[in-house]
């Protein structure tokens, strides 16, 4: 979904409101078979508003339902920061939504699918280390994703949510706008000087965002930032 301004401010201001509505699990890991029955009643990448997707999805289960809702929450959430970073200065934005290999392009750089995302489970106690570095948690992403359709090896900047006092408040740092604007534009500025990481032929990099304390956020660009930092 390509935003301009408008757009964004409307969909990214729903998704903080509407954040203690969406599932913190999936019931089930993202498959094929949930998708393909959700086509015939709507597309769901084209659904703006969580009342549009509501409507489409009335007729199923809670189980299929619940699924849905944190589907669609999480593309919504992708498209708004993607946003953040096509708005900069020299970063273009994918206009075929249906070409995985990169929702970005900045300058003539490089190219990235942009991925949102938690810290692993099996990493969680070793959360400082894998913030110093990250080249674990790097293999995790590629090794474990989805086979099937989903499954693709390209460039991704992976967008880590992390927080100290509840593991249940990723959603809400997913929404943290302000504070991911002003990282990413940092990113973007600095995307000549960052040392990327290289997993199976792709090019990777990792931005934390980490709730130190209660709504205090601080971040990291890995490969730039030696530690996480205010921003």
């Amino acid at each position: 979904m390509n935003l301009d301004s408008k757009q964004f401010k409307t969909l990214s201001n729903d998704l903080r409101r509407i954040a203690p509505l969406i599932p913190l699990r999936w019931g089930h890991i993202q498959n094929n078979r949930y998708d393909d029955e959700l086509k015939k009643y709507c597309n769901i990448f084209a659904v703006f508003s969580k009342d549009e997707l509501e409507n489409s999805i009335a007729s199923f289960d809670l189980d299929h339902k619940n699924y849905y809702r944190r589907r669609w929450y999480i593309l919504r959430c992708s498209d708004c920061d993607e946003y953040l970073f096509y708005k900069n200065e020299g970063v273009e934005h994918n206009p075929d939504r249906f070409d995985k290999r990169w929702d970005i392009r900045i300058g003539k750089i490089i190219e990235f699918d942009v991925k949102g995302t938690v810290i692993p489970r099996p990493f969680i106690s070793s959360y400082e280390d894998v913030i110093l570095d990250p080249s674990t948690i790097i293999k995790f992403y590629y090794d474990k994703q989805s086979r099937g359709i989903r499954y693709d090896m390209q460039n991704r900047l992976f967008i880590v949510h992390h927080s100290l006092i509840d593991s249940n408040r990723e959603l809400y740092l997913r929404c943290a706008w302000e504070t991911k604007d002003r990282v990413f534009k940092k990113f973007v500025e600095n995307a000549d000087s960052i040392n990327f990481f290289s997993y199976g032929g792709c090019t990777a990099s990792v931005i934390f965002i980490v709730e130190t304390t209660l709504n205090n956020l601080e971040s990291k660009i890995s490969g730039l930032d030696t530690n996480l930092v205010t921003i």
